[in-house]
């Protein structure tokens, strides 16, 4: 099976000044964002409990993958990048594969999600030897007990709450574009002129540090980081990348929150 996909070569290549820039960038975005902004406006957007609202949550980390999707468009377009959809394609692996990619794809996944379970506990571990402020929700806190949705998004009515699903859907749908884009899509092309054939890996490394922001839960976003850089690099398609992220990540809240605000 032939794949067709981007030529390092026809990409401008960095050097190590411009990917600490490329990191740097929008972690710092995210750490002002957090650690600067958030307290600011605390305690107005912040439940009885001291914890930040479903609503405020959304929106901070909303910023985030904003910063890291026009980030992306703006990479691109100092590249010189045509956005047309034939050259966007081939420069962002924009294809999904036959039934032996999808197969592959399946098992990708199931190893890295499988991976993944155990390091969640380990958040408890970093989280003690540098605690997350009191104010981020038992969604983002190992220390608070997630025993419902409630728990996880405080602050916000459900039923029939049409306002909150649509920013709700659209955050984690900029989630996935924006980190995937700009990580896996923009990053990884121009990684090869360091790293050779290794690009990739190095990309994953790269994504899952990008998460320092949230310095317990680091090591829970690495082998599916791993593994979607294996599916863009290797397996050449950011689409399956994308959607393991999002299975990953909203496989399954989506339907709890649709439930939710649907029937209550």
């Amino acid at each position: 099976m032939t794949i067709t996909t981007y030529d390092p070569k026809e990409i401008p290549q960095l050097k190590w000044a411009g990917l600490v820039g490329l990191f740097a960038l929008p972690v710092g975005w995210w750490f002002f964002v957090l650690y600067v902004i958030t307290p600011l406006l605390l305690p107005s957007i912040t439940t009885p409990e001291g914890e930040i609202n479903g609503y405020a949550l959304n929106l901070i980390t909303l910023s985030g993958y904003l910063f890291e999707f026009f980030l992306a468009i703006y990479v691109l377009r100092r590249e010189g990048q045509r956005f047309a959809w034939s050259a966007l394609r081939t420069r962002l692996n924009l294809r999904w594969g036959g039934w032996k990619a999808w197969g592959l794809f399946i098992v990708v996944f199931a190893i890295a999600y499988a991976l993944t379970l155990p390091l969640i506990a380990t958040s408890t571990i970093t989280a003690t030897a540098a605690p997350p402020p009191a104010w981020f929700p038992a969604s983002q806190n190992p220390f608070k007990e997630v025993s419902s949705v409630e728990d996880a998004l405080p602050g916000v009515v459900f039923k029939g709450n049409y306002l909150f699903l649509l920013l709700f859907l659209f955050t984690d749908w900029m989630n996935i574009i924006g980190e995937d884009i700009y990580y896996r899509g923009v990053l990884i092309p121009k990684l090869h002129g360091l790293f050779g054939r290794q690009a990739w890996l190095m990309g994953g490394l790269i994504f899952t540090l990008k998460h320092l922001y949230v310095w317990w839960r680091v090591q829970e976003a690495l082998p599916l980081g791993i593994a979607g850089a294996f599916m863009f690099g290797p397996m050449a398609s950011l689409p399956f990348a994308m959607l393991a992220h999002f299975i990953g990540n909203f496989g399954l809240t989506w339907p709890l929150i649709i439930k939710l605000v649907l029937f209550g």
